[in-house]
């Protein structure tokens, strides 16, 4: 039985919601037409402090690791997501956070930003198969 994918589209009129509106629709377009999905990342907030990272086009209810880097470059990772290239350097490289992507693929977590890691750098990676499925790199807010 083949599965339906809904896409839902908005009008949004603050030039960064529609970029990242745009991507999600792409992402939407692309999984319904059987590719695998971009996952699209974003965060708001300030550092330090309190920040919101959210995500959408993430494989359904599937383990999904935030990782976090002082710079971007290129590593590949190994187990469970081995010979995947993310788009983080290697410097101050750690997985920071574990979630579920949900029953939709989307989701939003918050937390508390240390100084020292405002400017650096997050993406997503959903372990949904080998290679697995990254995000948009995004920089943290200084």
């Amino acid at each position: 039985m083949a599965q339906q994918l809904h896409c839902r589209s908005s009008s949004p009129t603050h030039p960064r919601t529609a970029s990242l509106a745009m991507l999600a629709a792409v992402a939407c377009l692309g999984a319904a037409s059987g590719a695998r999905a971009q996952v699209v990342i974003s965060i708001d907030g300030e550092c330090p402090g309190e920040v919101r990272f959210e995500w959408s086009g993430a494989t359904r209810d599937k383990r999904m690791g935030i990782l976090y880097a002082s710079n971007r470059g290129s590593v590949v990772l190994g187990e469970p997501c081995f010979g995947t290239q993310i788009g983080l350097g290697s410097v101050r490289l750690q997985l920071v956070a574990v979630v579920r992507t949900g029953v939709m693929g989307t989701g939003v977590v918050s937390g508390r930003v240390p100084r020292l890691a405002c400017g650096g750098f997050v993406q997503a990676v959903v372990v949904d198969g080998v290679p697995c499925t990254t995000s948009n790199v995004v920089q943290i807010p200084q």
